[in-house]
């Protein structure tokens, strides 16, 4: 009789911590206090937790690296550019079958800045002989720029330095590299754009339209899309510049369970302005 009643409440017990774990949901973001961390993460984790989730932000070396923690279930859900996920596919094409788009959120927009009056003028200028820094190698705009350069040859004969930071685009201003690219949101002010806006940095954002991509996802959509993309306000204009645009896409481990896939599908989809942080606004 005591047997069968251990045996009873062990059961409970595995029952329980099963039903405990299968409610834990880990989101893998991005750099502490940039977006992906402290706005998307943030905010889908406050969501999901409205239908019963424990859930957990963790912050990432950016896109590349959520999309390893995803294919490997130490992250349920992540955040990535698009054209991070489509260089990370070829890459990984056995551990993409483990990786599922459930959701779509902002824009985010490649920019190339220079010196002011030096020998890069427009994205033509970047080929043979010019040292470009593109962030470290989990980055998302690392593997922008790796995906371009398989898209465009004239790319992939620049020298790339895989080193990112305000202190990598410093280097251009006394000539140690010639161009510094990163991504970021087109309508949202961030650390690169402001350093080189700021009054005496010699630094200015060239125009990236000279191309044309017409990649898909396995959606369907475009990787890219060419926009107009203000550096900065003026009193009577502004000023723009032309860059490819790609998606922030929100993924998935397809063992996550299905209710929990379609519970934040479903808060994508419904409630995107709060994912975003637009609400109220």
């Amino acid at each position: 009789m005591l047997k069968n009643v251990l045996a009873a409440c062990m059961a409970a017990f595995v029952f329980l911590s099963a039903s405990a774990s299968a409610t834990e949901v880990v989101i893998t973001t991005g750099q502490q206090g940039l977006t992906y961390n402290s706005v998307y993460g943030v905010n889908l984790a406050s969501a999901l937790a409205e239908y019963g989730y424990q859930t957990t932000v963790i912050p990432s070396k950016g896109s590349l690296d959520n999309l390893d923690k995803v294919a490997a279930n130490a992250a349920q859900i992540g955040f990535t550019q698009a054209d991070a996920y489509q260089y990370w596919r070829q890459h990984h094409s056995n551990e993409a079958q483990k990786v599922d788009i459930i959701g779509e959120l902002a824009d985010e927009c490649v920019f190339v800045a220079v010196k002011k009056d030096s020998k890069i003028s427009d994205e033509s200028d970047l080929k043979e002989g010019v040292k470009i820094a593109v962030g470290d190698p989990t980055s998302g705009s690392y593997a922008s720029w790796q995906y371009l350069q398989s898209l465009e040859k004239d790319y992939a004969k620049a020298e790339t330095y895989a080193k990112g930071g305000v202190r990598a685009l410093a280097k251009v201003t006394t000539g140690e590299y010639d161009a510094f690219l990163w991504v970021s949101a087109p309508d949202r002010s961030n650390k690169f754009l402001d350093a080189v806006n700021q009054e005496g940095s010699g630094l200015a954002v060239i125009n990236m339209n000279g191309w044309h991509v017409d990649d898909k996802l396995p959606n369907g959509k475009p990787v890219y899309e060419l926009k107009k993309a203000v550096t900065a306000s003026g009193w009577l204009s502004d000023s723009k510049v032309k860059v490819p645009c790609t998606k922030t896409l929100v993924v998935a481990n397809t063992d996550a369970g299905d209710d929990m896939l379609e519970n934040a599908s479903t808060v994508l989809l419904k409630n995107l302005s709060r994912v975003l942080g637009n609400s109220g606004k």
